[in-house]
């Protein structure tokens, strides 16, 4: 695990030029990064970053699942956000030219694009320009701590988990994860999840089972999503 691949130069990008960050720049920056960049494998719980590492590059998800952690609890950092595919980390400790803030794991197992750090410093150095690139990661990461933050202080409880729900299922409506992980994502306890999701179930707009809940009716979970 969590060794570079053995591709050839330049790499495929596939997913990451469709969808993210990548997907959205220049021609020639995404050839820079199929030149740069190299695919990593991490199983499900393995530590890629901790908080207080040395920067070591950019990291974007193209399959699987990413947790993001903050060290607010020495004994046991606190989970604030679960990322899907096409979520980019990492820039802004490069930018910075600081350690880690944040801790970074593999909640399932996932194939990672890797942008090394040193690569990157090159660019920068060559053409300053393109902090304007990583600028715009930095500012689109910004916006999904401030979206979790207000929602965290104005949504209901029923609102924060039908959001959750719709965020983390697949293209089959499936979710992975029970109470316990729910609550953890969204810093709700046990029995404020429980009658949230009794509620949804109640209703029929999801279907609950072992470590895993069907979305049964997307459209009332983004109205729910709405509460106040």
């Amino acid at each position: 695990m969590n060794q570079f691949n053995k591709e050839d130069q330049p790499i495929k990008l596939d997913p990451l030029d469709r969808v993210g960050w990548l997907a959205d720049q220049p021609e020639h920056f995404r050839s820079w990064v199929a030149n740069n960049a190299r695919w990593r494998h991490f199983a499900a719980g393995e530590a890629i970053y901790n908080a207080g590492d040395e920067p070591n590059g950019m990291y974007g998800l193209a399959s699987g699942a990413l947790e993001v952690t903050f060290p607010l609890i020495s004994d046991e950092p606190v989970t604030i956000y679960r990322a899907e595919p096409g979520f980019w980390i990492g820039e802004a400790a490069l930018m910075a030219g600081a350690t880690r803030l944040v801790g970074l794991s593999s909640a399932l197992d996932s194939r990672v694009l890797h942008i090394p750090i040193g690569p990157l410093r090159e660019l920068l150095e060559h053409d300053p320009g393109y902090w304007r690139i990583l600028y715009e990661q930095s500012f689109a990461n910004l916006g999904v701590a401030l979206t979790l933050l207000a929602e965290a202080l104005a949504l209901t409880p029923r609102a924060r988990i039908a959001k959750l729900l719709l965020r983390l299922a697949d293209g089959e409506g499936r979710v992975q994860g029970n109470q316990d992980d729910f609550g953890r994502l969204i810093g709700m306890t046990r029995s404020s999840v429980r009658r949230a999701l009794l509620n949804i179930a109640e209703a029929g707009f999801v279907r609950t089972g072992y470590r895993s809940l069907e979305i049964v009716d997307a459209e009332a979970l983004k109205k729910i999503s709405r509460e106040g």
